[in-house]
């Protein structure tokens, strides 16, 4: 167990900032915040705490201005009424003894400080800062080129959307976003810190420093890009936290991984396997129109290293005489992947050890008759279920039964739930704005309810089965396009086909999602715009690359 780290002030400059993604940290709701909180309180002087934060973040700062002149920088500070106006009331003063020019606006609306936000103002003031008020007769901030502004209004506690002289200065600075360089002091403000949700009028910040850890809202939703670049110092109460998780009390904990921990649990594959290590992958759906969704499915089954892939599309195979075409219709054959086979239902159920059911589906009797047929087939399959048959699942009564048997049967192999918000809403009979108010509470119900991994896609995908859960870091707005759910499915089953775990095939196929479009080996840039295809062949090279990688590290490749 971490020792605890006793703060004095000899020692609050000594940071340990980490990131999501490049370290595995925990990522916690207000609530479990506060608790945090309160018990690190017990154990550590809540000024000093503060002071850490404050000391801390303007060093961080200045470190990443290195190449200007301190002297010549301009920094306007705004602090609100609470403690995080405490934690910018230190950052002025830090800031002002490293030489910056500093201006300190407080907006406490009159409302009564807490002892260390008014001590936070005494320690300002003893560095050469005098705060001013901001209040209803006071002018707007004349804002030059590249000022710091330091965002302490409003911090995790902001629950709603901001009003008053609160939303007057949010808007103004982020009016001068593109010449200015914000800092948020947590969390930016006006964004909810629980469900990455801004109600109103939020800062648009460049970077933002978290204390304690990082918060769900910074991770999800508006807070992606909101928050910026987000750094992350326990102020050396790791130990608090490890009590607190040990003792079971903060309830579930989401975790966001590193990537070099996520590549742990990448696939086995040596000199000696063969396709049928590898899995066979059985892919049903293809309503007329809309085999291009299967298609994806089964193409990125191959790419991401499974060993043989076959369809069965309803647009053209029987269910009862499965080797019987429709009138006119010819075998289908994918001409830039002919390794696809075609099969009829009940061959393609016998040849495969993972099924994925849903892509390109629709919603018709055919696509009904063919979900209680993989359900009522003798053969237990590790299962991923997407787009059509979720809703189907969602909207029949009797194939919930169904599928609730199929699970008492099959209680070991693998099932997967892959939805986006509007899916998980149909599942829980809610609608999508309440799964997004608590996307945690959302997963881990359709996990319960269905036993099964979930992956509730969206910015900051969850990945969670019962109380273990994680957060996926990697990604971009390159995703929001018609088919990325589809080959996501895909590459869930063909890791499952390799031999990972439920849990560990949908995390690391998320990851790998998400780092498709981020800049690869050689590039400058990653992807804003994007196809489906291009995202699954840009996935097959990442895969490749951390195999190698590990390969490497495990003396396998010179």
């Amino acid at each position: 167990m971490p020792e605890l780290i006793k703060l004095h002030p000899e020692n609050l400059t000594h940071a340990n900032w980490q990131q999501p993604g490049l370290n595995t940290l925990p990522v916690l709701s207000v609530a479990q915040v506060r608790m945090f909180e309160q018990t690190a309180f017990a154990q550590i002087d809540s000024f000093l705490l503060m002071q850490a934060a404050g000391i801390r973040s303007a060093l961080k700062i200045v470190d990443q201005i290195v190449h200007s002149d301190p002297c010549s920088m301009r920094c306007l500070v705004l602090a609100g009424p609470g403690n995080n106006g405490g934690d910018a009331c230190i950052v002025a003063g830090e800031l002002k003894r490293q030489g910056m020019q500093v201006e300190l606006l407080q907006l406490t609306e009159g409302k009564a400080a807490s002892k260390d936000r008014m001590q936070a103002v005494l320690w300002a003031l003893a560095h050469g800062v005098q705060p001013q008020e901001f209040d209803s007769h006071s002018k707007l901030p004349d804002i030059a080129p590249n000022t710091i502004v330091i965002d302490g209004l409003l911090g995790i506690a902001c629950d709603r959307a901001p009003s008053g002289l609160f939303e007057q200065l949010i808007t103004h600075i982020n009016k001068q976003h593109q010449q200015v360089r914000v800092y948020a002091l947590d969390c930016p403000s006006g964004l909810n810190c629980d469900t990455g949700i801004a109600p109103g009028v939020a800062m648009q910040a460049h970077t933002t420093f978290s204390y304690m850890a990082c918060k769900h809202g910074l991770l999800t939703g508006n807070g992606k890009a909101l928050a910026g670049d987000v750094w992350v110092d326990a102020l050396g109460c790791e130990a608090v936290f490890a009590q607190l998780l040990q003792a079971d009390q903060l309830g579930p904990v989401i975790h966001a991984l590193s990537r070099r921990e996520l590549a742990y649990r990448l696939p086995v594959r040596n000199h000696q396997h063969h396709k049928g290590n590898f899995g066979s992958i059985a892919v049903l759906g293809g309503q007329r129109g809309m085999v291009g969704a299967c298609l994806l499915s089964a193409r990125t089954a191959l790419m991401l290293g499974c060993g043989r892939v076959a369809l069965s599309l309803l647009t053209e195979t029987d269910l009862h005489l499965p080797d019987v075409q429709l009138q006119g219709q010819t075998p289908f054959l994918d001409v830039l992947f002919p390794e696809i086979m075609n099969k009829g239902i009940d061959d393609n159920l016998t040849f495969a050890d993972v099924a994925v059911v849903g892509p390109g589906l629709g919603q018709s009797e055919d696509a009904v008759n063919l979900l209680h047929a993989l359900l009522e087939h003798d053969k237990g399959l590790h299962m991923v279920w997407d787009a059509d048959a979720l809703n189907l699942l969602a909207s029949s009564s009797a194939l919930r039964a169904r599928f609730k048997h199929y699970r008492q049967k099959h209680a070991g192999r693998a099932m997967v739930f892959t939805p986006h918000p509007l899916e998980a809403a149909r599942l829980l009979q809610s609608t999508t704005e309440m799964v997004q108010m608590d996307r945690l509470a959302a997963a881990q119900s359709i996990s319960k309810q269905f036993g099964c991994t979930v992956v509730l896609k969206g910015t900051g995908s969850l990945i969670c089965k019962a109380q273990h859960i994680e957060i996926n870091t990697t990604g971009g707005p390159a995703l929001g396009t018609a088919g990325s759910g589809d080959v996501l499915a895909g590459a869930v089953a063909a890791l499952l086909g390799q031999g990972l775990g439920e849990f560990n095939a949908a995390a690391l196929a998320v990851h790998l999602h998400g780092l498709a479009v981020e800049a690869q080996t050689g590039e400058r840039e990653g992807l804003l715009i994007s196809h489906a295809s291009e995202i699954a062949r840009r996935m097959k090279v990442c895969l490749n690359h951390l195999l190698n990688q590990s390969a490497r590290r495990n003396g396998q490749l010179p």
